[in-house]
């Protein structure tokens, strides 16, 4: 009994695993759109003080970066607990309490997460199906920038589910270190 329980359990690592390196590639992904959107707001910058004009693109373009951003970088910040969270429950509650309790909100997040994906694709189906456009003078094709919000909800629902995998089976749901700069100090 106990062999057979070895393959699934490396499945499931494997599984965890696969949506932990998606998650890390979105981030890697959400970081190169905020400098892009710096870039751009530092070029509308320049535009408006030493060319008397703006750039048509700037904005709307930082927009759809900044909303990329949020959600493709999201799933990353619920991994590596560095999203904002209201732990005060958590803290005063019994061990037991608080791990029900983590389960239940990851439910709800889980299925609010998965109605924000809903209607993501809604706004993208339709976008792409009927060729929608900005209403700027760049028209941007909107399937495009709604298409990469698309992908950063669900990797988001993903890593919403594999969270919950892990606090169902005794794994670490968050991975603190992740991300942690070293705590040491510089010598100066």
């Amino acid at each position: 009994m106990a062999g057979s329980l070895g393959p699934a359990m490396s499945s499931m690592d494997a599984f965890l695993n696969l949506i932990d390196r998606s998650s890390r590639l979105l981030e890697g992904v959400a970081v190169f759109m905020l400098f892009g959107f710096g870039a751009l707001m530092l070029g509308e910058v320049f535009a408006r003080g030493l060319l008397s004009q703006s750039l048509p693109f700037s904005w709307e373009y930082s927009t759809f970066a900044m909303a990329g951003v949020f959600l493709l970088a999201s799933g990353r910040a619920i991994r590596t607990a560095t999203h904002v969270r209201v732990s005060l429950v958590l803290e005063a509650a019994p061990a037991s309490v608080a791990r029900v309790v983590d389960i239940l909100a990851n439910i709800a997040g889980l299925i609010i997460v998965a109605v924000l994906v809903a209607a993501l694709y809604n706004a993208f189906s339709t976008s792409l199906a009927r060729g929608l456009v900005s209403a700027t003078i760049v028209a941007t094709p909107l399937a495009i920038p709604q298409g990469i919000i698309l992908i950063g909800a669900v990797q988001l629902w993903f890593d919403l589910l594999a969270r919950l995998i892990r606090l169902m089976s005794d794994r670490p749901a968050e991975d603190r270190g992740a991300d942690a700069v070293s705590e040491e100090p510089l010598d100066v």
